[in-house]
């Protein structure tokens, strides 16, 4: 996980469920920073510290990841089951 802050252990165990979901297989290093990015916001809404922007931003993480379904359609991701 990058740098520069301290990650809890829960932070630590969604960094490694993100990199480990099917969307992952298409990611490069250069998508660290946006998934730290997303850790971090999703952990303060979650602690009931985030705002609207925390929230729209959190979005945008998920979809520029391919995380939504949305964002999957658009980028023609299909899971395969089984």
């Amino acid at each position: 996980m990058p740098e520069g802050r301290e990650w809890t252990r829960v932070e630590k165990r969604r960094w490694k469920e993100l990199w480990t979901s099917p969307q992952a297989t298409q990611w490069d290093e250069t998508a660290s920073g946006t998934v730290a990015l997303l850790v971090a916001y999703e952990s303060m809404l979650l602690a009931g510290q985030g705002s609207a922007w925390t929230a729209q931003e959190a979005r945008h993480a998920a979809d520029a990841l391919g995380l939504t379904p949305r964002a999957m359609a658009a980028l023609g991701w299909v899971v395969e089951s089984g």
